[in-house]
């Protein structure tokens, strides 16, 4: 892009002279392109999401019926496609209420798994129980587990699929959203960093004071922010002033400008922001509300219930085999218990396989010049004090496998923070101490995340993320992740 320099008030900015992808009337013939592909994007959704849950249901019937005997239907053909047309419908539906045709996002797979199999688990409960209260006859149960694994498949194929072409279509169709940060100052720079994998940047606006780098792409003073819009066709106008300097923009904000642009900005709050929050209004100004701790719904616990009852008898023989192998390598207890802080600050007694020497607490004073965590925490990659089978189990971390007696006994969840230990709580931060508002767990954002390969710090903001945006989904979500976390043994010692 062709570019002119010129000085005012000892300041240089820089502004456009002829380029034609900036015009306007060019970004709106885009954004309307853009805007079409979408809406076709929606309908080609939802007609291949009812074809594909239509067309499962009656490779079912087939299966069920034609490829065994036909006779064996107690029902007639013409019942069993209405019965599927019903249950494609209620899963569009559901779709819908989810945002899932909004725009085919890259939602991240375990997120999308989910709503699928929730989906289409609840369409097909209520066309049955709709049925059943309608006085049809009984469906066959065969045909509807048949049906509900083919369309659960078929659909997170497609989705798959229609998610990368949704977004190489777009990319040739609309060029992406053009930014443009308002504070050349270390926190616009850092947001420019983040976003710019998001969006193209253009360049910052400010009045010179807060510069940090001369080569940041000053286009303009505050004051010309309505021009530089406008010349530079921008999308979204992302505020990093801080609060004493906000006036300014806040009066060409409440003017609007001459095209659509998106506002945004971060609060002085930062982090403590979860992602359910809302905005209300009360006495003629704006509040937002959020709660800092998420409730947690009794779903938790019953989840905790049922899946740690049916693991415990799955894994019974394997606990077996494992106290056995602890026994005959090294003397000493199979179990190891150690005192851990809980929920709001409660003392427990957590288990764990025995994965050291017997007297491996008196050793610590002697290894502590060794540690290679941050914070208060304590690791050493080669600690001398784990036996041979204990190696074996903590990179698999098989050794936390009797913490599901602490999970049965309330003390522990299957997600959640890991439980410290009292002298590690003794060194918290005061806003450290914020991630004992949760029952601990066995896994969580920090072991899905690189485990002792993260540092204390960010470990805390995980535990913090998580206790403030807690979701039924955002377990199974972590669940689903602990496997390749624990198969990879990445920062396990």
């Amino acid at each position: 892009m062709t570019t002119i320099d010129f000085e005012s008030s000892e300041r240089v900015w820089s502004t456009p002279v002829d380029d034609a992808w900036t015009r306007p009337s060019e970004r709106t013939t885009s954004e309307r392109l853009e805007r079409f592909l979408l809406v076709l994007t929606g309908v080609g959704l939802v007609a291949v999401d009812l074809a594909l849950v239509f067309g499962a249901f009656m490779a079912a019937h087939w299966v069920r019926f034609n490829a065994a005997d036909e006779s064996l239907a107690a029902l007639g053909l013409d019942q069993y496609m209405f019965m599927a047309f019903g249950i494609a419908a209620i899963t569009s539906v559901l779709f819908a209420f989810r945002g899932l045709y909004d725009e085919p996002r890259p939602y991240a797979w375990p997120t999308r798994l989910y709503t699928i199999i929730t989906a289409v688990s609840t369409a097909l409960v209520v066309a049955l129980t709709v049925s059943y209260f309608h006085g049809d006859g009984a469906f066959s149960r065969l045909w509807s587990a048949t049906g509900w694994a083919i369309a659960i498949g078929s659909l997170i194929g497609w989705r798959e699929l229609a998610t990368h072409a949704y977004t190489a279509v777009r990319e040739r169709v609309a060029p992406a959203r053009r930014a443009l940060v308002v504070g050349a100052n270390p926190l616009g720079k850092q947001l420019a960093s983040e976003l710019a994998e998001w969006c193209h940047v253009v360049g910052y606006v400010d009045n010179g004071t807060d510069l940090v780098d001369p080569s940041l792409r000053l286009l303009g003073p505050v004051a010309e922010l309505e021009h530089i819009v406008h010349d530079y066709a921008i999308d979204e106008l992302i505020i990093a002033l801080p609060t004493r300097r906000r006036e300014q923009v806040t009066r060409l904000v409440d003017r609007g400008f001459r095209r659509a642009v998106t506002i945004k900005f971060v609060t002085g709050i930062g982090e403590l922001l979860p992602e359910r929050l809302e905005v209300q209004r009360l006495g003629g100004r704006s509040y937002i509300a959020f709660e800092p701790v998420a409730k947690v719904g009794w779903m938790k616990r019953a989840m905790d219930i049922v899946l740690v009852g049916g693991g415990l008898m799955a894994i019974s023989p394997v606990l077996a085999l494992i106290a056995l192998a602890i026994k005959l390598d090294s003397h000493g207890p199979v179990f190891y218990r150690q005192t851990r802080v809980g929920k709001n600050g409660s003392h427990f007694s957590m288990l764990k396989f025995r994965s050291m020497c017997v007297d491996a607490d008196k050793q610590l004073d002697d290894l502590k010049h060794q540690n290679e965590a941050s914070g208060p925490l304590f690791k050493i990659k080669a600690d001398p004090r784990i036996t041979r089978v204990g190696r074996f189990l903590r990179r698999y971390s098989i050794d936390e496998l009797p913490q599901l007696f602490n999970v049965v006994r309330g003390e522990m969840s299957l997600v959640g923070p890991r439980p410290p230990l009292p002298a590690e709580v003794a060194e918290y931060e005061d806003w450290q101490l914020g991630r004992l508002r949760a029952t601990p767990g066995l896994t969580g954002l920090w072991q899905v995340s690189g485990r002792s390969e993260v540092p204390f710090h960010d470990m805390v903001r995980l535990d913090l993320h998580y206790i403030r945006n807690w979701s039924l989904s955002l377990d199974l979500e972590i669940l689903l992740r602990t496997v390749p976390a624990v198969l990879s043994s990445r920062g396990a010692y």
